[in-house]
């Protein structure tokens, strides 16, 4: 059991705005931090798929995982897309305890919902929180040999996107601020798992 190293309800105002969004049964939920939060066309884009958008501040596993019943379950859905890792080394989680974290929260989320279907968006690396790189590597690599090892689950690259194939940064792809994805980073996302939600 991984002890919590941050106060859990310090997101408390948007967590109470999740709360009060209107519940739908079977729907896609995007859960995780604020690559989804920011991204505030996704519900438009995936109304197609009942998508709800369920991204708080700059949130961890750890966070995702102690809300689950209060945020995730109300929703009862049917894919979760998840989307966390970055801000968990500054908030001195480990990748051992990151994975375990990721590890506890696909296994309620099968217990609770079942046949639920599994999307892991990668954790991107930012030039912002460049001294997080080799973090953000180790945990990417361990979530790739984590969905090729369950049937349930799959995973969404991120590497192309915030890298050209000379290992540099591909700026378009971020926000001002060097840290978030860009609309134009958003767009390729969105192809990715619209072909992943229609397989």
């Amino acid at each position: 059991m991984v002890n919590h190293k941050i106060d859990m309800n310090r997101y408390e105002w948007e967590l109470n705005n999740l709360k009060a969004k209107p519940k739908k049964d079977n729907a896609v939920c995007f859960y995780g931090s604020s690559t989804f939060a920011i991204w505030k066309t996704l519900e438009e884009e995936f109304k197609d798929y009942n998508a709800i958008n369920l991204g708080f501040g700059g949130s961890t596993v750890d966070e995702a995982v102690y809300h689950f019943d209060d945020i995730l379950a109300p929703f009862n859905p049917k894919v979760l897309v998840f989307y966390d890792g970055d801000n968990d080394p500054v908030c001195d989680y480990t990748v051992e305890e990151t994975t375990e974290l990721y590890t506890e929260l696909f296994d309620k989320a099968r217990k609770a919902f079942k046949g639920i279907k599994i999307i892991i968006l990668e954790t991107k690396v930012s030039k912002a929180r460049i001294e997080y790189k080799d973090y953000v590597l180790a945990l990417n690599k361990w979530i790739e040999d984590y969905a090729s090892k369950h049937e349930d689950t799959s995973c969404v690259s991120t590497a192309d996107i915030c890298f050209d194939k000379d290992g540099n940064f591909i700026k378009e792809h971020y926000l001002d601020d060097e840290l978030h994805f860009s609309p134009k980073a958003y767009v390729i996302i969105k192809e990715r798992i619209v072909k992943l939600l229609n397989e």
